[in-house]
């Protein structure tokens, strides 16, 4: 029973604390599964906003590089119309015809709207534009010869000689033209090497943060892996724990049986005592009987008094009988309590076993868990009544035998009277009354004594039956 008691409170203390570490790891490993989502999450989204950024920033480069090349397109193309001024004063001056003069006019016209477009360009710096006010001045002074030719101002004998004037003013400003196209084409290049500078810093960034992120994840990763692995270690470490509780539940239900069958063997012995004591209420009435014929035929004469001394002996010996079984009871009930100790005890186990086994099911089973904890609370408390009543029951033996002391006095007194006032009738009446109350007394006692064996009897049959069902459910 001590090895039982030692083993299941070590089989508890385990079961406490792998549940404890469980339940601790469980949810350590759930929050920080938790957590690696939100910082993967937060990664992914910083990552996200780096590629948009960069590809943001990549995109003004590429939107700035191409306004540089319009620009530079445009430049060009205010370069090539030049010429297309004048071609119409060459044909002009080759041909002499007239129809040349509307191509002219519409060249300078061109002219103008292309020199607009090209003074609003925004890259350009002031040298830019210092030069630019030139090939303006310069462009207006070929318009001027043109509008001359035109406008037939310059006599078409001259025209030739104007147009060679023409050409050279074209040439010098295309000259001038030069300038600003080399130097847009050295900021687009400064342009396209920045961009593919910043492109090359945005690459090597990004992988960077990339790497950072995978390290990051496996850090996670590997943190997590290894509370999953304790985690499944104290597991195992729950589950043979279990199987310790089931191989000490197991051993329980033998003790039940065991005491199941000692208390089978009590409840014969107490029926044994219970017939003891009906025959013990048999004896007594018949002494009761016989005194009363003492005390009607005291008068008799010697003779019957004789007979008289001879049924008080019998009673007598039916006393001592009595005296021997209130022993016997006495004894049993000693063996009645010690039985009744091991059934709280038995009850105390089973509540700590239901307690082990709600803690280890985490409430799956807490009805049938709750159900044995209510049994066994039951037990223990049925067990506290029937030790009660035993004990009730060990003292009304104890005054029940003192009762049979003193009727068996009241019996020596009663023969010794015999024998010295063999002659005085009216004495022994007086006695044989006397032992006739002695023998109703007894009558009473005895059959209080029937009643409680009964009571014993039915209590140790409730418990009994208690031990089966207690079996039955563990």
């Amino acid at each position: 029973m001590f090895y039982m008691l030692s083993y299941e409170w070590k089989g508890k203390g385990i079961m406490e604390e792998t549940g404890v570490n469980k339940s601790a790891r469980h949810a350590s490993l759930k929050q920080m599964a938790g957590r690696n989502f939100i910082y993967s999450l937060l990664l992914f989204v910083v990552l996200i906003a780096i590629i948009f950024i960069a590809i943001k920033r990549d995109q003004d480069s590429i939107n700035t590089l191409e306004h540089v090349y319009i620009d530079q397109f445009h430049i060009e193309q205010f370069r090539a119309s030049l010429s297309d001024v004048v071609r119409p004063l060459n044909d002009f001056a080759l041909t002499s015809s007239e129809s040349n003069f509307p191509k002219l006019k519409k060249a300078v016209k061109a002219y103008k709207d292309s020199y607009a477009q090209i003074e609003a360009i925004h890259h350009l710096t002031p040298e830019h534009h210092k030069a630019l006010d030139q090939v303006n001045q310069l462009m207006n002074e070929v318009m001027e010869i043109a509008s001359d030719v035109a406008d037939k101002r310059i006599p078409a004998n001259q025209a030739g000689h104007v147009t060679v004037l023409a050409q050279n003013l074209v040439l010098a400003t295309a000259e001038k033209l030069e300038s600003i196209v080399i130097s847009l084409e050295k900021v687009l290049q400064e342009k396209s090497a920045e961009r593919q500078k910043e492109a090359t810093m945005q690459l090597y960034m990004l992988l960077g943060f990339i790497l950072v992120i995978v390290v990051l994840l496996e850090l996670f990763n590997r943190r997590l892996v290894k509370h999953a692995q304790e985690v499944s270690r104290v597991s195992s470490s729950v589950a043979k724990s279990a199987g310790n509780m089931l191989s000490v539940s197991e051993e329980q239900v033998g003790a039940t049986d065991q005491q199941y069958r000692f208390m089978d063997k009590v409840i014969k012995g107490l029926e044994l005592v219970a017939d003891s004591g009906e025959k013990i209420s048999t004896t007594v009435a018949n002494m009761e009987k016989t005194a009363d014929g003492a005390s009607t035929f005291a008068k008799g004469g010697a003779a019957e008094m004789q007979h008289v001394v001879a049924s008080i002996n019998r009673v007598r010996q039916s006393m001592n009988t009595a005296t021997d079984k209130m022993s016997i009871i006495d004894q049993k009930s000693d063996q009645v309590l010690t039985a009744i100790h091991q059934i709280m005890e038995v009850a105390e186990e089973a509540n700590l076993l239901a307690l082990n086994a709600s803690i280890e099911s985490s409430g799956d089973n807490s009805s049938v868990t709750a159900e044995v904890q209510g049994m066994s609370e039951q037990i223990r408390q049925v067990s506290e009544d029937i030790r009660v009543s035993v004990e009730e029951l060990r003292t009304l033996a104890e005054a029940s035998a003192g009762e049979n002391s003193l009727a068996t006095q009241e019996i020596d007194h009663c023969l010794e009277a015999s024998a010295r006032v063999s002659g005085l009738m009216g004495k022994m009446h007086s006695m044989a009354e006397k032992s006739t109350q002695s023998a109703a007394a007894v009558v009473q006692a005895s059959e209080r004594q029937n009643d409680r064996n009964k009571k014993i009897l039915q209590a140790l049959k409730h418990i009994s039956e208690l031990l089966s069902i207690s079996g039955t459910k563990l």
